[in-house]
């Protein structure tokens, strides 16, 4: 600081405020002490000011699967648009990880506003910082925006029983339990809808191979399939080509998330979209009223209707 001093012509001490970013070091000075720090390597050693822009650290729960990619766009665009930045880390469904970088963020960081996907443990109390949970949260503190599946389901099982469908299989991986379960909830409503749930050990596309291959083992292939996902109905749909069957005249096929290659299939895709959108929008509500007042609480349960968005996979049996 000295050095930096005599080359600027001013005191130590006015060094020392230029890089605390004192309001009585006027912005000329400041500007010639930064430029000297810059061109000699100790700039970032010094400047303790804060970033001229909001950052917002979005927390995921993985960054492999077009669901939570789709999510993470919209609040990276949103965030842009609103003229912050947005930070990304995943931690992969570890519980432990994610209290990391909800700490990481908060107490070292120190940004603007956390968005996290699940949260799965308690916040340490104390924290200044905006916190937002999509989906489901543990702590009733932290508000959170779910999106419910369970009108969507009802309209997609609904719609394969309108157009004459009455075995109807389920295809999944390990990850889509609850999924599953509101499935056959939902089929067991009609009375005489004949359903079967297949678990991949595997994920994405390669899962809707493992079912399609299960189901013709079995020597028994139902009128149609819902898929827990988009990647699962691709891989579906690629494996019964295989197969020498067509979609949707020999079987119909529904997947949920809404992708963007969804549309652009071979045959476009049923899908029961998650409403990315509008829980985005909601969520950037959310923190914008909690930096205005860090005691802000919406107190009430926040959750957006998914909704099935029908193209040329279903057809008639």
């Amino acid at each position: 600081m000295r050095e930096l001093a005599k080359l600027a012509n001013v005191s130590v001490s006015t060094v020392s405020k230029a890089f605390g970013d004192a309001d009585d070091v006027c912005s000329e000075t400041k500007e010639r002490i930064f430029a000297l720090a810059k061109q000699y390597g100790c700039f970032g050693k010094y400047y303790k000011g804060k970033f001229s822009k909001k950052v917002f650290a979005i927390i995921c729960s993985e960054l492999i699967s077009n669901f939570y990619i789709g999510f993470v766009e919209r609040l990276q665009t949103t965030v842009e648009e609103n003229g912050g930045i947005a930070v990304i880390s995943a931690d992969h469904f570890n519980n432990k990880k994610q209290a990391e970088l909800i700490e990481y963020y908060a107490s070292y960081l120190h940004v603007d506003g956390i968005v996290v996907f699940g949260l799965r443990s308690p916040v340490k109390k104390g924290y200044d910082i905006p916190i937002v949970s999509i989906f489901s949260t543990i702590d009733a503190n932290v508000d959170s925006v779910n999106v419910s599946m369970t009108g969507a389901m009802a309209d997609a099982v609904d719609l394969l029983y309108r157009k004459g469908h009455r075995e109807i299989a389920f295809l999944g991986e390990p990850l889509t339990i609850g999924k599953a379960t509101l499935f056959e909830e939902t089929c067991t409503k009609y009375g005489d809808i004949q359903t079967r749930v297949l678990e991949s050990t595997n994920r994405f596309e390669q899962a809707g191979k493992d079912g399609v291959r299960m189901l013709l083992q079995e020597g028994e292939m139902p009128s149609a399939l819902i898929c827990a996902y988009d990647n699962i109905a691709i891989g579906a749909m690629k494996e019964l080509k295989k197969a020498g069957l067509s979609v949707p005249k020999d079987i119909s096929i529904i997947g949920a998330d809404n992708i963007d290659s969804a549309e652009y299939t071979e045959v476009p895709l049923t899908t029961i979209d998650s409403a990315s959108d509008e829980v985005c929008a909601v969520v950037w509500e959310l923190l914008l009223k909690k930096q205005e007042n860090k005691y802000y609480r919406s107190n009430r349960d926040i959750t957006i209707k998914a909704r099935l968005i029908e193209r040329d996979s279903v057809g008639e049996v």
